[in-house]
């Protein structure tokens, strides 16, 4: 039984030491005190401490189980739910770093991406120019950047009817949909159906450069493209494609 408690206090302990790693990484990155690479460096040893604080409670539920015994059931079960809770963000994160495409600009056009403008005149470390025919290495095999586009995410860049409302509604569902996902709107122009707008990530605050494009389709309705680009990543580890596929849930397409 002492072994029991043990592992739960000790599960404990390690899942708040990765908390506080985490906090210090997130906070020095956005302060500016520290790189961007410097943070996911400091995320390592946070995750790893994560991991260890599951093992141990894992360990603590397997020895609860086997001896039909509760001691030290309130700080297992915490140490349990918060390590799970703590290693989702991280984990995902490395997920997609090997399933995404090793790219940082998503567009649902790559044949004809909509164009930054007022975005345009901030210089970035990534080139405003979408690189479509750029080669990357997808699966094992050396394939464009539009061609990675069309296989990892067919729902996006395929042709599709759009909306049938006219351009000028089609535009204003755009510009409510943006503010509610909370991007910043930086430039709206209903002549040229276009909306320019930034978004942050949630822990290191990476700023991602969104376009909104809106084109008539057909008789009466509208056609809407958007282009998410990382301002300075090179990898995006699937956010911007994330990005664009919940605009899209909120658009209701």
């Amino acid at each position: 039984m002492r072994f029991q408690l043990i592992a739960a206090r000790t599960a404990l302990a390690a899942l708040l030491v990765a908390v506080l790693a985490a906090l210090c990484a997130v906070a020095l990155v956005r302060l500016g005190l520290l790189t961007d690479e410097g943070g996911r460096t400091l995320m390592v040893p946070a995750t790893g401490l994560g991991l260890i604080s599951l093992a141990l409670a894992f360990l603590w539920l397997r020895s609860a189980l086997a001896r039909n015994e509760g001691e030290g059931k309130r700080i297992g079960l915490i140490a349990l739910a918060g390590a799970l809770t703590f290693l989702y963000a991280p984990l995902t994160y490395v997920y997609y770093g090997y399933k995404a495409p090793p790219i940082h600009d998503v567009t649902t056009d790559p044949e004809d991406p909509p164009q930054f403008v007022a975005l345009a005149k901030i210089h970035p470390a990534n080139s405003r120019v979408f690189e479509a025919a750029r080669k990357i290495s997808y699966h094992g095999e050396q394939v464009t950047v539009a061609y990675a586009l069309h296989e990892e995410y067919p729902a996006l860049t395929k042709p599709h009817a759009g909306l049938l409302v006219s351009p000028q509604k089609a535009y204003w569902r755009c510009f409510e949909r943006a503010k509610a996902l909370g991007w910043t709107i930086v430039d709206a122009s209903e002549k040229e159906q276009r909306i320019e707008a930034t978004d942050k990530s949630l822990w290191f605050g990476r700023i991602s450069d969104i376009v909104i494009r809106v084109r008539p389709a057909g008789a009466i309705g509208s056609r809407v493209d958007i282009r998410s680009q990382s301002r300075d990543s090179e990898l995006d580890h699937g956010r911007n494609a994330a990005r664009i596929k919940a605009f899209f849930r909120q658009l209701r397409l």
